[in-house]
């Protein structure tokens, strides 16, 4: 499974640890390099001595070697060489080499004041170096000089490279040693710096696993703000605040549906162990069927109300936009409404421009206009007139409905009148009335993209406001 941590981890410390690798290399190197510079001018400086130890005089070399002062060329110790030449002869060697009479140092044809280090074993089977070097021997300066004549010289110095080797060895250990220790260094650093870093994001997740939306109102709180962490808080919050809204009114909703259909299957056991009693009684029979005929109508009408707003709120209703013309499509929904508001046309007042059209699903806008004035009819005074206004603008097209209450709606009302199966007071004991009107239209203008609201207005009205974008 893909981390965060782990891959953050791991690329910090492999960038960290190349950076470290390449440092410790570079400074290895250079150290290796510094060691061996020092070898080779500890060489340089031996064979610059003995160069001073040769002397001309007047044509008469002399070799003026003091053992006591460089014993390290003694035969007692034989651990360097030196082997001096002129004219390709054997001038003077170092007591050391007496020990191997056969052997003879290497000897380089190079130019006068130039040398060179060579990789050599030495007499005694040991690894070496060998610094080959051709001079001119110093003439005395208490005699006459001869400049057109100058003595020759090739100095060879031999030394063992135990000791260096060794020392780079120790070297190169101490910064392999130190270069992974640095390595599981950073890493463990590395580490505690980022699960401290992503402390935040497990303490969300922390408070996550204690919510329960079944419960009460819950949020996640934040004992310091990060601001990575702050935007997923509060979009949490917000997703977490929703979802407890949606459960309670799903549980308000399965009580209030069990509540609609409870009292009409009341009615039907009712009615059926009163005619199972008395079969043979006329008042029972002669009412039983029409009774359990009704009081079915109801229940399958709750039944397609339910079925209507499940399918608008889970957007299955396919939708077809057609160019509707809003004066005829009013006034054809009016119709549909005589049966059961006979005196609609002398309560309701429509302001409508003959030109006014919109574009709409015919059967959503048909079912949204078919419950706002049932709704208006059935709450409206019937003293009062109820008033339909369209108002069209560029940009949208708005219906509102306004009807006279007898007590204004509270805001707990307004913001509550487009729940399912939300009933006022006064629809109650009205066995037609469902509380699923509202909710259908809010749930279609939720599906087609439309505005609906309440607003109290003015001397106890209230309107209802459908706003349709053009």
């Amino acid at each position: 499974m893909h981390s965060i941590k782990r891959k953050l981890v791991n690329n910090i410390s492999a960038v960290i640890s190349v950076i470290l690798v390449t440092i410790f290399l570079t400074v290895d190197l250079s150290v290796d390099g510094w060691v061996e510079d020092q070898f080779n001018q500890s060489l340089s400086n031996k064979s610059n001595y003995l160069k001073t130890l040769v002397e001309d005089d007047n044509g008469i070399l002399e070799f003026d070697f003091a053992g006591e002062f460089m014993s390290e060329y003694e035969q007692a110790n034989a651990t360097e060489f030196y082997q001096l030449w002129h004219e390709q002869r054997t001038f003077e060697k170092s007591d050391s080499l007496a020990l191997y009479p056969s052997v003879e140092l290497p000897n380089l044809d190079i130019p006068i004041n130039e040398f060179k280090i060579i990789d050599y074993v030495l007499p005694n089977g040991e690894s070496g170096r060998a610094m080959i070097s051709h001079f001119i021997a110093q003439k005395d300066d208490d005699l006459p000089q001869d400049n057109n004549h100058f003595m020759t010289m090739t100095l060879t110095i031999a030394a063992p490279t135990a000791a260096l080797n060794k020392v780079l060895i120790i070297i190169d250990v101490v910064f392999v040693l130190t270069c992974i220790i640095a390595v599981f260094g950073v890493r463990y650093l590395v580490t505690r710096i980022v699960s401290r870093g992503l402390y935040p994001l497990n303490n969300l997740n922390e408070q996550i696993k204690l919510l329960d939306i079944t419960g009460a109102s819950q949020t996640i709180k934040s004992d310091f703000p990060v601001e990575e962490i702050e935007p997923i808080r509060n979009e949490l919050n917000k997703f977490i605040t929703t979802n407890q809204q949606l459960y309670q009114n799903e549980k308000r909703l399965t009580s209030d549906i069990a509540h609609e259909l409870k009292t009409p299957i009341a009615e039907l056991i009712s009615l059926s162990e009163v005619a199972l009693r008395y079969p043979n009684d006329e008042r029972i029979s002669a009412t039983y069927t029409s009774d359990i005929l009704a009081i079915s109508v109801r229940m399958k009408a709750i039944v397609n109300n339910l079925l209507l707003l499940q399918r608008a709120g889970s957007s299955s209703i396919e939708l077809t936009k057609e160019i509707i013309t809003l004066a005829d499509f009013i006034q054809q929904t009016c119709n549909e409404l005589n049966f059961k508001h006979p005196n609609i046309k002398q309560r309701l007042n429509l302001t409508v421009v003959p030109t006014a059209r919109v574009v709409a699903d015919r059967f959503c806008l048909h079912t949204i206009l078919l419950n706002l004035l049932d709704n208006a009819l059935f709450y409206g005074l019937t003293t009062d007139p109820i008033n339909l206004h369209v108002e069209q603008s560029p940009d949208n097209t708005t219906i509102t409905l306004c009807n006279t209450l007898v007590t204004p709606l509270t805001a707990q009302q307004l913001e509550a009148i487009f729940d399912p199966l939300y009933q006022l007071d006064s629809s109650r004991t009205n066995n037609q009335r469902h509380g699923l009107g509202l909710a259908i239209v809010k749930s279609i203008c939720t599906l087609n993209k439309f505005t609906i609201k309440a607003e109290n207005k003015p001397d106890s009205r209230l309107a209802l406001i459908l706003i349709l974008p053009n």
